[in-house]
């Protein structure tokens, strides 16, 4: 099976992208190369090799991409069933889901090229750092959640997304009330009065997101959000060094009833936000339509880190561009009835059910 490594211009070794400096460096000599360097390396070495094909072989190549269809190597994870894929330079000692040891390469079945990405802006030392002084806020966890063992198995992945554009009509309808109150000698009157109200607009809506995997938890992609689309730059695998990237198993058509829930209820509420200047507004109606809808596949940061405790796995997550977290959390009983001292039981039930976090 054939995979990309991404070669040091001056010793042959393999290059890492670094999340903190943006730049890929080789652990091996300690060059350090910008990314235009490293395309220029790329786009030379990849010239030289068309140059020795066939018309035939070269037109093949092309149509393949193989780039990312055939140089990549993919891996399934028995135990869940997961499917994650990166190049050869990546280190994948377990499955960040279930942390199950055995994991069998393959060859990547990939249907579409990523068309953008946001690389890490965060890399593993301050993604820990964070990670740990979020910890510190929880006095319930269990004593060896951060310990380094389980620190360890934070891992940077790069998790795939649909970026939904569109245009969208709308239309919302319903009845309002003004009321007023006012005294006349001994007596207090309370005067309302009724409206039909109605308004129609259009909007256009960019880079919706939804993740492309039914192995992420929904919830906790959203909480991590947003990102800034501004870092999205055009996809190489160059950005996969060092790291994990997840091939989406869900498409535009199996995402875009959540994107369309998201864009209805947004539309809605800026329809229902112009009307204003009364005690009271009720929506009877509403009606949006969405037109020209685009998606675009990309990929995006995230450090994920799981805990197994007490026979359950606990998924927390980082948003590894802007660091924000979310995660749900295991508590120890005996570090909840030590912090508390004497609860009801009741009470003490209710904490033992955790609950999602973010920071």
């Amino acid at each position: 099976m054939e995979v990309v490594v991404y070669k040091c211009i001056n010793c042959g070794g393999p290059l890492v992208f670094k999340a903190d400096t943006q730049n890929w460096i080789c652990d091996y000599c300690l060059s350090e190369f910008t990314e235009q360097e490293v395309k220029a390396f790329i786009n030379n070495e990849q010239s030289n090799y068309e140059s020795t094909m066939s018309g035939e072989s070269l037109q093949e190549k092309k149509q393949l991409d193989q780039e990312f269809e055939e140089k990549a190597v993919g891996f399934i994870c028995n135990s869940c069933g997961a499917e994650i894929v990166t190049d050869d330079t990546t280190a994948a000692t377990f499955c960040y889901y279930c942390h199950n040891p055995t994991i069998i390469p393959r060859r990547l079945e990939g249907e579409f090229r990523p068309k953008k990405v946001i690389p890490f802006k965060l890399d593993r030392e301050k993604a820990t750092e964070r990670f740990v002084n979020w910890c510190k806020r929880k006095p319930l966890l269990p004593k060896y959640f951060t310990s380094t063992s389980q620190l360890e198995k934070l891992t940077g992945i790069y998790v795939p997304f649909w970026l939904f554009d569109c245009n969208s009509n709308g239309e919302v309808a319903g009845e309002a009330t003004k009321v007023r109150v006012y005294t006349r000698g001994d007596t207090r009157y309370t005067e309302t009065r009724f409206y039909h109200v109605k308004r129609e607009g259009k909007a256009g809506f960019k880079a919706v997101p939804a993740d492309g995997s039914k192995k992420m938890d929904d919830e906790l992609m959203t909480i991590l959000e947003p990102y800034d689309y501004q870092d999205l730059t055009d996809f190489s695998m160059s950005y996969l060094s060092g790291y994990l990237a997840e091939k989406y198993d869900m498409d535009q058509n199996d995402v875009y009833g959540r994107v369309s829930d998201v864009i209805r209820k947004n539309m809605g509420s800026l329809l229902r936000e112009t009307i204003q200047g009364y005690s009271s507004v009720r929506i009877q109606h509403s009606n949006v339509q969405l037109k020209e809808v685009d998606a675009t596949y990309v990929l995006l940061p995230v450090w994920v880190f799981t805990y197994q405790f007490k026979g359950k796995t606990y998924l927390f997550a980082m948003n590894g561009q802007t660091g924000k977290i979310a995660g749900r959390l295991p508590i120890s009983m005996g570090r909840a009835a030590s912090w508390f001292g004497m609860i009801s039981g009741a009470t003490f039930a209710v904490l033992s059910l955790g609950g999602l976090f973010l920071w």
